[in-house]
């Protein structure tokens, strides 16, 4: 059979990061690894497609920006329309579910894409990055992957990009859906998904990047922590900035602290949406006060997705309040 070809796009991270030893965990950095020299040394992937690499940017996801996603969108977008069957792209995992839930709803290809990383830098004892890249390049190059939207796929296991995050800082199994389960599971060449996405994505998505984007075209949305003995410091301070988004990351269900109604009351061209720091769960309407000052709930999304939500909102609607918490009932 003829094997698909698949474009692995590296953006750094911990895949291509080392330590000074094969037993460090932590403290590695990238050194002189990219993409290329991952894929060199897993001549296996050339056993199940034919592999092309791009290396868009080689840094630590905890410095990823818009800037860096609108390049990443639009080289899959552009590549999409060539031969290639699917896409992997190797990315920290420390944002990976913002750039995989923001490639979701502004790509433009029902050709599967498949997000990996590793825990355990390339250089560490049982490195967990081989495996994941080897499992996602299948992954990629399946047709049962093609039309699940973006998907993120490490330690055996297939999440949705929108529902997927990060729920513990050191361990391999740290990737979790806690609202909706993995959508399925790859061990060796078998590939099996259970379940799949309702929420609109990729083609279905009223969200795109234009080729003339650049960062500073999108408003400006910042996301503020909620907790015990709170003030309103930092919300003024980001209204004043002329922020036309804010995400708040509430207590419980989507709590709003009494110190910051009364700037919110105030604040104008701001639109405000609630999320929780809970980690699971949805966030509802809840206190009446609340939705008639225009506090938009977030479902399910977490405070940093709802984020990058709010924000490609903002661009296409303007301040347009109905329209943006119609999109996050349906988003």
């Amino acid at each position: 059979m003829t094997k698909p070809k698949i474009a692995v796009i590296g953006t750094g991270g911990t895949i291509v990061s080392s330590g000074s030893t094969a037993t460090q965990m932590t403290g590695y950095s990238i050194t002189d690894a990219d993409i290329h020299t991952i894929v060199t040394a897993l001549p296996e992937l050339n056993d199940i497609a034919e592999i092309a690499t791009f290396s868009v940017f080689n840094i630590g996801s905890s410095n990823i920006n818009l800037s860096n996603w609108l390049k990443l969108v639009r080289l899959i977008n552009k590549l999409s329309e060539d031969d290639y069957d699917g896409f992997v792209v190797t990315h920290g995992t420390d944002t990976m579910e913002e750039t995989a839930f923001f490639a979701n709803l502004t790509l433009k290809t029902d050709k599967p894409v498949v997000f990996t990383g590793s825990m355990k830098p390339a250089s560490a004892l049982s490195a967990d990055g081989p495996l994941n890249l080897l499992n996602a390049v299948r992954l990629a190059g399946s047709p049962k992957a093609q039309g699940k939207g973006v998907l993120v796929a490490l330690n055996g296991a297939i999440h949705g990009a929108r529902d997927v995050v990060k729920t513990n800082s050191v361990a391999v199994e740290t990737f979790k859906s806690p609202n909706s389960g993995p959508l399925g599971y790859i061990i060796g060449d078998q590939i099996e998904f259970l379940t799949e996405s309702a929420k609109p994505h990729t083609l279905q998505s009223c969200f795109e990047v234009d080729e003339t984007d650049t960062a500073d075209k999108y408003p400006k949305v910042c996301a503020l922590l909620c907790c015990a003995d709170q003030n309103s410091d930092f919300l003024e301070a980001a209204i004043d900035k002329d922020y036309h988004g804010i995400v708040l990351s509430c207590t419980g269900n989507g709590s709003v602290p009494l110190v910051f109604e009364p700037v919110l009351q105030k604040a104008r061209n701001v639109i405000c949406v609630r999320s929780s720091r809970t980690g699971s769960g949805p966030v509802t309407e809840g206190m009446t006060r609340w939705q008639v000052n225009g506090i938009i709930p977030s479902g399910t999304l977490n405070p940093q997705k709802a984020r990058i939500l709010l924000q490609l909102s903002l661009k296409k609607f303007g301040l347009d309040q109905e329209k943006i918490k119609k999109i996050f009932k349906t988003y």
